[in-house]
Parts: C-alpha cells; structure tokens; sequence
C-alpha cells in the first residue's frame, strides 16, 4: 500500500515541484498551504510524513509541529522541515531537539536529498517509480453523475466537430509533447479531440494554453481520484454522492462540510483531477487527433494552472516512453547544445529543481549532448526527460556547430502580438479584492508599461547611453524572465497576461535596438536627442483607471455605496477589458438601492460581465450570491458561494454564508 505525504507549503511553485516529484515516485499526496488546516488534515487522515516550511500562514512551522507531536498519532510520525528563511545553526538544532524532525533543509531543496531521506525513513517500503494505469485495467468504479454527464459531453462534442473544418493528424507521426508546444507557439485557441482505441479527451485550448480536459473514462471522475490519492476514504465518497443525488448540491462542498476535505485540498484535487486526464495522454503510442480552431467555448472556474512548458515536462516525466526519447536525442550525440535566441521561448517558465536549474545554466553552445549528458549530476533517465523536455518546448536548440563557430544567431524575436476582440445589506468584508500576489504583479506590469510608453528604452531596461552591451544583455534577461506571460498566474486574468505579452515586446524591441551600436545611435538620435517619446494613451487610461477604482475601495469601505458605484462606473469607461471593475461597479451599484428592480438587473449585468471575462475571481461570485440572498434565492445564492470557494478556497465569507445557508435548511426541516 503506497505511503501518504503531507506537504505544508504556502509558495505554490515549491508545493508543485514537491507533490509531482513525489507522486512520480509513487506516493499518495496531501497538501495545505496554513498550520490551521494542515493540522485538521493531519488528524482526520492516514499521514506517514510531514513535509513541512517553517514560514506558513495561520501557525508557523515550528508551532505546527509542536502540537502534531502532542497528537497521540503524531508522535512518532516523520517530520521534514524546510526553510527558505531560517537558515541559522539555532533553528535546525532545535527543530531536531525539541521537535524531532528527522532532518532541516534550506531552500532550495534538491529532489535527490529528499527522496534520499524517505529511502532512508521507508527502507523497503518506499514505493516503485509507478506511471498511470495502462487504458486496459481502467473500470467505472466511483463514476458519479457528473463523471457520466462528462461522457456524454465527449461523444457529443466529438460529432459536432465531425462537421466543422479541422487539423489532423496521428501521435505516433506527431508526438504529443510537440503538438502541445506547436500550439503554445502558434498561440492557438480551440479545441482538440484525441482518440486512442475506446478512449476520447478533449482539450480546450485557449492563448495556446491546455486550460480544460473533458475524458470519457468513467473512472477519471473527481471521486475516484480524490479515493485513489487517499485523499477521502471510500466511505466518505459514498456518503457524499448520496448527499450530492439527494440536494444537487455540488460534490466538493459536500465533502468540505463532512469535514471529508480541505477548501485547499479540494482545489488541488480538483486540479490534479485535470492534470491526471492530461498527462495519461502522453502515454499512447498513438491515437488520431483532430483541432477545431474555436473562440467562444466557456472556460470552467477550475483550470490548469501550470504553465505550458512544466505541463510538457511533467508529463514526459510521468508517462513518457523513455525509449522513444533515447531514440529521438541519438542523432544529436555529437551535436552542441544552445540557448534558444528567441527570449519567448528560451524564458519560458518550466518547474525544475536546483539540479535542473544548473544544468539549464550550463548550456552554452560549448557543449555537446553526449558531453552533456555524461557531466550531468542526475540519472540518465532524468537527464533524457530533461534534454527532451527542453528541445520539446524550444527552450534550447541543438546545432551542428558550438558558439562563436557559426553565423551569429539572430536577434531575439518577440512573440507575435495576440489579436484582441473589439469588444441596507448587511457589512460584508473587503479585504483582498484581489489577490494580494497578482495585485503586485499587475501594478509591476503597469509602471513598467507607463516607463516604456512615457519614457525610453534606456529607461525601460534601467540602464544608461554609457552601458556596454553585456550591461544590456543582463538587464534585459533579468527583466524577461520576471515579464516573460508565463509567470503571470491565470487568476491574474487574461488582460494583465495581455500586458505581460505587450510589454515583453517592447522590451524585446528595446534589447534588440540597444545591443545594435548602429541601431542604438539611430535610437538616441531620434528619440532620445529630439525628446520623442511613443504615445501613451492606453497606459494613461490604464493608470486612470485604477486610481478611479482605489478611490472606488474607499468609498465601499465607508459605505458611501452611490459614490462608490459612480467610481467604480468611471473606472470600467476607461478600462472596460477589466473583469475587477465590473464585478465591484455591480456590488456597488446593488447596494446603492437594494429595493430597486432595475438597478437590481444592471447589477447582476454588470457582475455576469465580469465573470464571463474572468471566471476565476471568486469576489464576483461572492456578490452574485449576496445578492441572491438578499432576493431570498438561498438557492442560487448556494451555488454562487460553492463557485467563489472553487476559485479561492481562502474566501472565507463564502465559507461563513455557506455554513449559514446550511444551518438554515436544518431549522426548516425542523
């Protein structure tokens, strides 16, 4: 019986490179990201090991792992402590004496050193490397009825797209890691049916992004997988599904009210539930696939979240025919390995550890595969995934010639520009309108787009006309990599990755200009000597807009809900692409009169309009429901507060009125 982790780890890339590599070596996974929940978890579930960071929210880690070892079940559980912070001599030797940690490691952990540690805690326990179950043993256990609405979902789609104009092709001549890649270069939206024997997956692809995957496998249904990672028992899925048929309410708050599951475990259930349909692609040996370029299919609340060069990797880590790749990389033995010139590619964002992050640094055109390979710090397997996964995303080139011995390489491009469509309540809190993480990395974008627009390329890159070259270089990388569209996390939005994507343009344009000696003389010349600068409207707009909308806050803090929805109103006219403003413009407007029924219909326009343009900001749901409580639709007002906490298992309120709603129904029923 495979042995269960419990990762507490609140910075979500950590958390994601942790539970892939240990699920890739066999292990069931359970994650939190607060001392509180992990705690809870801790004592309702079959735990065998902590993984647990020192700096967490709610409790930190060394308060966590005092009060799991006054647990009778805790005392002897294996506990690993992880730090990116506390790296005196002090804080191991007390979380080896007082807590009993069985080791402390600074961040960045290698994977070697953790996997070393549970070899060495599970002896012949520690479980085989395993891959997904071969389509042959997959039966319909635990299908539910959303599980078979899914099905039916994927037959029908599948004959509506056998009448409308499509690619096709077969994996066996086009592998699938290289088809994913193709589209995120391409920046395709659609949709792509794959078929293998009796199974079908369709992928929605939205920007060249895997963001959905539809299975008709019966047993790819969320209860089956939430039971196969051990996250539920069996008995706590049947008794949910009874619940489920019972209210029609949906299955993950079922499961949170018994106490079954965490908001945050739930989440990443829910997203491992996609991950999993996904990466058992890349196992077939073939299977015929069709694309039908399409716009207007709706995007679910729950999404993959990683990027698409780490769903590449993890996938061929996952399920990948080692051999095939062995095959593929022989004809570049002797070949040598480059940096990929295109900073769109080359700074994609892939999750790697400390090992893989150097041997990424390592290549520079001086060396070849073979000699790659054979220098590399990690196994040959690995190292095969790895290389395979690089030249799959286009994040390196292989040459027949090393550095300095071919023409120079061209200068980097930027990625094509993406085409945009022409297009008395009670007091309820309003803190964290938006996360506090994409809030700071929207602002970032925008001052950066405001100095590129009002300024210059010097300005831009932060450097000066009397910077040599490799001063540009460097400043430019540094830059690229924290502005490259992939870091910008999904919640975010689609409009701030469409600034993101505008911005490393421009910034791409401004290296290319400043490392040319011709080209940069013409720059200053022009721009800089003459004192002209680009036009800035639409920054300017962007700017104004947000000073309207914080000015908006404060009115909504102090309950001066007219003025507020006048802010807020001034705010979408500038920016009407933002989602945020529209779901605070109807909240406002809502609370201005509650009692008028026209207001109340401009309200729920304006906060459909935000959710259809972003479907994963949990405040818009959160005030539809409001809203429908307010109209004693307890209902549909149910449904709106699940959906907020599928977006944001953090949103606390939607939890508070939640447990309301259900407490109501039991002193009905009495």
């Amino acid at each position: 019986m495979s042995k269960t982790i419990l990762i507490v780890e609140d910075d979500k890339s950590v958390q994601k490179l942790l539970s892939d590599a240990l699920e890739g070596e066999g292990f069931s996974v359970l994650v939190e990201k607060d001392g509180n929940w992990a705690l809870k978890t801790f004592e309702t579930k079959d735990v065998d090991f902590v993984i647990l960071d020192v700096l967490i929210p709610v409790m930190n880690g060394f308060q966590l792992a005092d009060r799991i070892r006054k647990i009778p079940k805790g005392e002897n559980v294996p506990i690993l402590m992880i730090s990116g912070v506390y790296r005196a001599v002090s804080h191991r030797n007390e979380a080896i004496k007082k807590y009993r940690v069985i080791d402390y490691l600074d961040k960045p952990v290698k994977l070697e050193q953790i996997f070393n540690i549970l070899k060495k805690t599970f002896g012949n326990e520690y479980p085989r490397r395993i891959s997904q179950p071969k389509p042959e043993s997959r039966g319909d256990t635990y299908a539910d009825s959303v599980g078979i609405s899914e099905k039916y979902e994927v037959d029908k789609q599948e004959e509506e797209m056998s009448f409308e104009i499509s690619t096709k092709g077969n994996l066996k001549d086009t592998p699938f890691p290289e088809l994913l890649a193709a589209f995120y270069q391409k920046r395709a939206t659609g949709i792509l049916l794959l078929k293998y024997e009796k199974i079908k997956k369709i992928v929605y692809i939205r920007d060249g992004r895997p963001i959905f995957v539809k299975s008709n496998l019966l047993n790819e249904c969320l209860g089956r997988i939430l039971v196969r990672e051990k996250m539920i028992t069996e008995e706590e899925l049947n008794e949910s599904v009874k619940r489920m048929k019972d209210s029609g309410r949906q299955q993950g708050t079922i499961l949170i009210e018994m106490g079954a599951i965490s908001p945050h475990n739930l989440k990443y259930g829910l997203e491992k539930q996609l991950e999993i349909k996904l990466y058992d692609i890349f196992g077939w040996p073939e299977g015929e696939y069709q694309f039908n370029q399409k716009e207007d299919f709706e995007t679910p609340i729950t999404t993959l979240e990683l990027s698409v060069a780490s769903i590449i990797y993890e996938g061929i880590k996952r399920n990948y025919d080692v051999g095939k790749i062995e095959q593929y990389l022989e004809k570049f033995q002797h070949q040598y390995l480059h940096p990929n010139p295109n900073p769109a590619l080359r700074f994609q964002e892939m999750l790697m550890d400390e090992d893989e992050e150097n041997i990424l640094k390592s290549i520079d055109g001086t060396k070849t595969l073979r000699e790659t390979m054979m220098n590399a710090q990690i196994s040959r397997e690995r190292m095969l995934r790895f290389i395979f996964a690089l030249k799959m995303n286009g994040m390196i080139v292989i040459y027949p010639y090393p550095a300095g011995q071919e023409a120079p390489p061209p200068l980097p491009v930027a990625p094509p520009p993406i085409p945009t469509k022409q297009v008395e309540p009670p007091r309820h809190s309003q803190d964290n309108i938006l996360p506090l993480e994409d809030r700071e990395i929207k602002n970032k974008i925008l001052k950066r787009l405001s100095i590129a627009k009002n300024g210059n390329y010097f300005d831009l890159l932060g450097v000066n006309q009397m910077s040599t070259i490799s001063e540009i270089k460097r400043a430019y990388i540094t830059l690229a990599k924290e502005f490259h569209p992939d870091r910008i996390p999904t919640s975010a939005g689609r409009e701030v990755r469409k600034m993101a994507e505008e911005l490393f343009q421009i910034l791409t344009e401004a290296h290319n200009t400043l490392t040319d000696e011709q080209k940069r003389q013409e720059y200053i010349n022009r721009v800089i000597q003459t004192g002209k600068t680009e036009a800035a409207d639409e920054v300017t707009r962007l700017l104004a807009a947000e000073g309207k909308f914080q000015a908006g806050e404060e009115f909504l803090k102090k309950r001066l809900f007219g003025k507020a929805a006048e802010s807020f109103k001034e705010a979408l006219d500038l920016y009407p692409d933002e989602a945020e403003y529209f779901a605070y413009y109807g909240w406002a407007l809502y609370q201005s009169e509650p009692e008028n029924q026209e207001v109340l219909k401009k309200a729920r326009d304006a906060i459909a309009t935000a959710i259809t343009k972003n479907p994963k900001l949990d405040k818009a749901y959160l005030f539809m429901g409001y809203i429908y409580k307010g109209i004693n639709r307890d209902d549909l007002a149910e449904r709106q507060f699940e959906k907020a906490i599928q977006c944001n298992p953090d949103c606390t309120d939607a939890l508070r009125e939640l447990k309301l709603l259900d407490l109501k129904k039991r002193e009905l029923k009495k």
